[in-house]
């Protein structure tokens, strides 16, 4: 197929879309979608684009993707034959330089509705990633994402980000939690880089916002039972897994009140704890002692188990993508009998 000359693809886009402009640092061209035309955000909201490099165009708005020669011909109705015999002609007209101002780790891409850090990157997202391909923290976050299975696993949400610029977050994991509507409402980061680990917290919640339970949204209610974990991470790996993220063995309220709402909307579901294996973390040990003394059941790590941190990592040296749940019922036990067996692990920690 004859290659589509630059030109006379800015030359269509110009002309079929708009409220143009042209960002000449990231060299992208940007308008309203020629398609959706955004609903009523046409003319306020500019979500189409146009990457030369990649010769793809790409609407944020309806997900319009595709490659260049395809865009002209839906945005033009021109035939295919009128299409190459323009080019031929090599016929163009100048097109105006209209600037963005230029600011640091400008992002082309339209932010999710809901809260999250500042200029958030979809890591779910392949044109996303594509665009920022030679970006070291977006090399790192794919490698680490695929590396801990979350992009397979059983429980996942549905995206993933990393900001290159929050204050706060910066160059870290952004984990998404879902409410039952499909909205995120809270977020939690993971430190991402190995200078960052050394100096900064490995979790960060969203500031000011209350708790939410990680992996509401994706509740079966065929199966009977809700799995609570301390962290969204080991959630994924199992059905109807949830995470609480922030209890502590001392504290005599374990949920916030959002939390505590969502979990009485589960009240035909029967709750176990899946805390990190007790034989190699001691407060996960005195977290389940604690929890011993509610009528609940808890997942205690069986002793042929003892060598594994948690369920991510079980899931890593399994080569799975999550577990079903008599893998856990099998080993929950609650009240006296779960104490009895708890109180019986040596930790191998120190």
């Amino acid at each position: 197929m004859i290659p589509i000359p630059e030109q006379y693809a800015v030359e269509t886009f110009y002309k079929c879309v708009s409220h143009p402009t042209y960002n000449k640092y990231s060299k992208v061209y940007n308008g309203s979608c020629p398609f959706c035309r955004e609903g009523k955000s046409f003319g306020k909201k500019t979500r189409f684009f146009y990457i030369p490099e990649k010769e793809l165009a790409y609407c944020h708005n309806c997900g319009y993707s595709k490659k260049v020669f395809n865009f002209i011909i839906d945005v033009t109705g021109k035939p295919f034959n009128t299409i190459i015999s323009e080019i031929k002609k090599g016929e163009y007209s100048n097109i105006p330089e209209v600037t963005i101002e230029k600011t640091d780790n400008i992002s082309i891409f339209e932010q999710p509705k809901t809260s999250l850090p500042e200029d958030c990157i979809n890591l779910t997202d392949k044109t996303q990633v594509d665009y920022y391909k030679d970006n070291k923290v977006v090399q790192v976050a794919v490698e680490y994402i695929k590396k801990r299975r979350l992009d397979t696993a059983i429980n996942r949400p549905k995206t993933f980000y990393v900001s290159l610029k929050d204050v706060t977050h910066k160059n870290r994991l952004v984990l998404p939690f879902y409410d039952t509507f499909g909205d995120i409402i809270y977020y939690q980061t993971r430190t991402l880089l190995e200078a960052d680990n050394k100096i900064k917290p490995k979790y960060l919640s969203k500031k000011g916002a209350e708790r939410s339970l990680s992996g509401i949204n994706n509740v079966n209610p065929n199966i009977p039972y809700v799995f609570l974990f301390e962290g969204p991470i080991d959630s994924y790996f199992c059905k109807n897994g949830l995470a609480v993220c922030g209890i502590t063995e001392d504290s005599p309220k374990v949920f916030t009140n959002l939390q505590q709402q969502q979990i009485s909307s589960l009240s035909l579901h029967q709750k176990i704890w899946c805390l990190d294996n007790q034989w190699q973390d001691k407060a996960s040990l005195k977290k389940s002692i604690a929890l011993s003394d509610t009528d609940d059941s808890i997942f205690i790590w069986p002793e042929e188990l003892k060598t594994v941190k948690d369920l991510n990592d079980y899931c890593i040296e399994a080569s799975i993508d999550g577990i079903e749940p008599d893998f856990i019922l099998k080993n929950a036990y609650k009240g006296l009998k779960a104490k009895l067996i708890l109180t019986k692990i040596k930790c191998t920690c120190t």
